[in-house]
């Protein structure tokens, strides 16, 4: 092989591998990200809302590329409503609110942010 084809593959191989992360991280988040607000969730949750553990069945992170101002945040299932999805957002100023819920009879809706 010439070390001009040699070269080629590497920087094709690397466009690829770069596009792909790029693709992957717009599309899904970042999964580190993720992890970080299922944890400032659960915190927020926990500290200035008062639900314990025993409360709290799910906590999941969650991403939107849609969102520049908030694009990270978790997806909540209590306890008492296991068929009902509440979602909080994390603003990149660090506040956290309830931005919606799939429940028709909420039992731990918040004023939220629209």
């Amino acid at each position: 092989m010439s070390k001009t084809f040699k070269a080629t593959s590497v920087v094709i191989l690397a466009v690829i591998l770069g596009l792909s992360c790029w693709v992957y991280f717009g599309l899904l988040g970042n999964p580190l990200k993720k992890n970080e607000a299922e944890q400032q969730v659960t915190t927020y949750l926990m500290e200035q809302k008062g639900y314990s553990h025993e409360q709290l069945i799910e906590i999941k992170g969650t991403y939107s590329s849609k969102s520049s101002e908030a694009p990270y945040g978790a997806s909540v299932t209590f306890a008492d409503e296991p068929e009902a999805k509440y979602q909080y957002i994390i603003f990149n100023n660090g506040e956290i609110k309830q931005y919606s819920h799939t429940s028709d009879h909420p039992k731990h809706e918040e004023p939220m942010v629209r």
